[in-house]
């Protein structure tokens, strides 16, 4: 079926994949199962086609495993689901791979652990070809300079090695995770022809998608521009896709603030340091489930401001209290009195912040199913 998967994947993925970052309980010692559930079904409201688990954030392998079955169980047959494969071995990118097919995942974004030192590009592609053997589910190359292998390229990610790989038959996509003009054109010269390209930043859709033929933008957390009543990138995605330049770059220039919000985290991040608290911020701001995440560092006055002026510029009413992000939503008014709520005196009484927050529709339906069992 892997010769297959090319097709399936221009057929399929066409359209805006957005990150789901795993809830955790209160204490942070377990995954929460109502959480991530929450977030999957935001990711519908969104409008979005896809999601990526971000499976490597601070999870065991047997948490990964878990939080992909978790997504695709909620995600049915309304949302297609991918996984990162960037554990610290390529052995555990194996077995999470395998396990996230036998869920029903549909993709998976590959990675290289930092332990994996190859001295040669044929030995990259070696490594890679075999990975991709051991499964049937289609596979997106993660072309970032994250991954150290400069020594071959300047680019970080030598392009012909792309493209060879790109040709593999389960390889579906590309996903650039750079922002050097040079090396996104060379990815869509060399690759194109094999598998979807994709710039993951938003801004450079009008060129990429109608002069470079992309039709498939993520994943990322594009929460951070828009609200699921007012899915500013994914109407402007869908434009360009229609060939309606001008109503697309009306969106564009509507929300510039959010663009200012997006560009605090890029230099970061192409050097791999991913701003997960901020982006589970993002996500509540605008419905999502919220909650730290593990080992998130610390969260600044600030910059939650600074994020809800900014949406505010652009006619998104962002939640209110914040109280609720730090406990996560489903937990401050799931079960019992406020469970995992923290403290009065900490963010005000949680009396007080769940008024502010308004009545919760069916906050866990069913989802009262724990990951105890």
């Amino acid at each position: 079926m892997s010769s297959d998967r090319k097709a399936w994947a221009r057929q399929h993925l066409r359209g805006v994949e957005n990150l789901t970052l795993p809830s955790f309980t209160a204490d942070l010692s377990a995954l929460d199962q109502p959480g991530i559930r929450w977030d999957v079904r935001q990711s519908k409201a969104h409008g979005f086609v896809s999601t990526l688990c971000a499976a490597e954030q601070h999870l065991s392998l047997d948490e990964a495993k878990r939080f992909v079955e978790i997504v695709v169980d909620e995600a049915g047959d309304d949302l297609l689901v991918s996984t990162t494969l960037f554990r610290d071995s390529l052995e555990e990118n194996v077995e999470l791979l395998a396990s996230a097919a036998g869920a029903g995942a549909h993709t998976a974004l590959l990675g290289y652990p930092a332990t994996f030192l190859p001295k040669s590009e044929d030995e990259i592609y070696d490594v890679t070809r075999r990975l991709c053997e051991m499964s049937d589910i289609g596979i997106v190359l993660y072309a970032t300079s994250n991954i150290a292998f400069e020594r071959f390229h300047p680019s970080g990610f030598p392009p012909a090695l792309l493209e060879r790989i790109a040709a593999l038959p389960n390889v579906v996509g590309v996903k650039i995770g750079s922002g050097d003009p040079v090396f996104i054109s060379e990815c869509f010269a060399r690759c194109a022809e094999h598998a979807l390209v994709n710039v993951t930043m938003s801004d450079w859709a009008p060129i990429t998608v109608l002069r470079m033929g992309q039709q498939w933008i993520g994943a990322s957390c594009y929460e951070m521009l828009q609200s699921p009543e007012k899915p500013y990138v994914v109407d402007m995605f869908n434009l360009l896709l229609a060939g309606d330049y001008q109503r697309a770059v009306d969106i564009y220039w509507r929300t510039q603030p959010l663009y200012g919000l997006f560009g605090q985290h890029i230099m970061g991040i192409m050097q791999g340091f991913y701003p997960w608290a901020m982006f589970k911020y993002y996500q509540w701001c605008v419905g999502g489930n919220g909650g730290l995440p593990r080992s998130a560092g610390r969260m600044f006055a600030h910059q939650m401001m600074g994020a809800k002026m900014a949406y505010r510029m652009t006619g998104i009413d962002p939640r209110e209290p914040d109280a609720e992000f730090f406990a996560g939503r489903v937990n401050f008014q799931g079960h019992g009195p406020h469970e995992g709520a923290p403290p009065a005196g900490l963010f005000g009484s949680p009396e007080s912040a769940v008024g502010a927050a308004g009545p919760l529709e069916n906050e866990r339906g069913n989802d009262d199913r724990s990951d105890s069992e």
